[in-house]
């Protein structure tokens, strides 16, 4: 089926989008990011359309499986949690080739210096919020 080699790709691409969307949600509600209602509201609704797709990706995994729903649950527990998207970049964890790509990328002196900065800038957020 051509739709099973798209879609992975179509929902790891969903999934950063919603990660982003996820961290700007809480900047937006910890009032580090001051947005307008309509802005803040279309990130909410952005949040629960994507939300849709990591549901459809279970079921569309599901039929594309040759095994009955046990079998499913039971060989892909793991998969079936990363459906909801705060444990998604687990999956990734899975993919050598993404952990690979991910040593390339701290390797480069612009990348480095770009994750240093956000590693920086989490850290401080995280240091505010615990104080």
């Amino acid at each position: 089926m051509d739709a099973e080699r798209w879609w992975p790709p179509f929902v790891e691409v969903v999934a950063i989008v919603w990660i982003a969307l996820f961290v700007v949600d809480v900047a937006i509600t910890f009032e580090v990011l001051v947005v307008s209602e309509s802005l803040e509201g279309t990130v909410r609704g952005a949040l629960q359309w994507l939300f849709v797709v990591f549901l459809l990706d279970l079921v569309f995994l599901y039929r594309w499986s040759e095994k009955g729903p046990r079998g499913f649950v039971r060989s892909n527990w793991f998969l079936i949690l990363t459906v909801v998207p705060w444990f998604r970049p687990f999956r990734l964890l899975r993919i050598g080739r993404s952990i690979r790509a991910l040593r390339l990328l701290t390797g480069s002196r612009r990348v480095g210096s770009f994750l240093n900065k956000v590693r920086g800038k989490c850290h401080s957020l995280w240091r505010r919020l615990r104080d």
